[in-house]
């Protein structure tokens, strides 16, 4: 039971959103907790959007971390200390870090999505990606990317917002347009490393839509899919039929949950093959 794992010791970490009924992340984190032997717990805390700086308050004064999710990941930002690097640049924040009052604003999401896809068996390292979608977690991959010195480009429906991302996203790197590129989603030209998508096309209950042609797919040397709802998109059907090697998104939901976890305490505490125990025992029930 939830209330014999809290003590007068025990710290406290949280999810701060404003609908939280479908959340893995209490799954995740306790079971790392438990793994690594805390005494911590993780709690959904769900907030309307009218009661978050009271409850940013509550967190900052008994809470050693907190994440965020929809609809507060950009909201937050004004009610914080300090944001890093990947924040400026990327304008969100998931993960927050509480030093003796001060909260510290993280995103985690490209770091997840990384550690997936090197999981996976792909290489990351200065990787030619093609990057599908303008939107946050586009920019979120991109910035990730391009810090490790790849070559990024994005393919949108939207060019102006599409050279819009590139513009701000070159500002974080000393030659950052020099290996940034964009194109319209539906013209895609050329062979990348990685395909990334990072668009809306293909989630439940619309699993039969594909967000590019077949052709994409078969120039790209891996896929990976922000998607996990389905878990086999027909993205990954397509590149699996191909025997282009595939990462699922699921994997991008709990590595982000381990970098949090890092910011928190400077380690999980757990090495990395229990950790792809627990996310293997998360997969086996979905």
């Amino acid at each position: 039971m939830l209330d014999q794992r809290i003590g007068p010791g025990t710290q406290r970490f949280a999810v701060l959103g404003e609908s939280l009924a479908h959340t893995w992340s209490p799954y995740i984190h306790n079971s790392l907790f438990a793994a690594a032997g805390r005494d911590a717990v993780y709690l959904p805390v769900t907030v309307p959007v009218e009661k978050l700086g009271s409850a940013v308050d509550v967190l900052r004064s008994c809470f050693g971390g907190f994440n965020v999710t929809i609809p507060y990941k950009e909201r937050i930002i004004p009610l914080l200390d300090e944001v890093d690097d990947a924040v400026r640049a990327c304008g969100a924040v998931n993960t927050v870090e509480n030093r003796d009052g001060r909260l510290i604003g993280h995103i985690t999401d490209g770091l997840g999505m990384l550690r997936a896809i090197e999981e996976g068996g792909v290489a990351a390292e200065k990787a030619d990606v093609l990057i599908l979608g303008g939107g946050g977690a586009a920019r979120v991959a991109g910035y990730e990317f391009l810090a490790r010195g790849g070559r990024v480009t994005f393919a949108v429906r939207n060019p102006d917002k599409g050279n819009t991302l590139a513009d701000e996203l070159a500002k974080t790197q000393a030659d950052g347009r020099a290996r940034i590129c964009v194109c319209p989603l539906g013209d895609i030209p050329s062979a990348h490393d990685i395909l990334i998508n990072c668009t809306p096309v293909g989630m439940y209950p619309h699993a039969d839509e594909c967000p590019v042609e077949e052709d994409v797919v078969a120039r790209c040397g891996a896929v990976f899919d922000a998607i996990y709802n389905p878990r086999q998109t027909r993205l990954l059907r397509i590149a699996r039929s191909r025997e282009i090697p595939c990462v699922e998104g699921l994997g991008m939901l709990f590595y982000q949950a381990v970098a949090a976890q890092c910011f928190w305490f400077g380690d999980t505490g757990v090495s990395s093959g229990v950790q792809n125990e627990i996310y293997g025992q998360l997969l086996a029930q979905l």
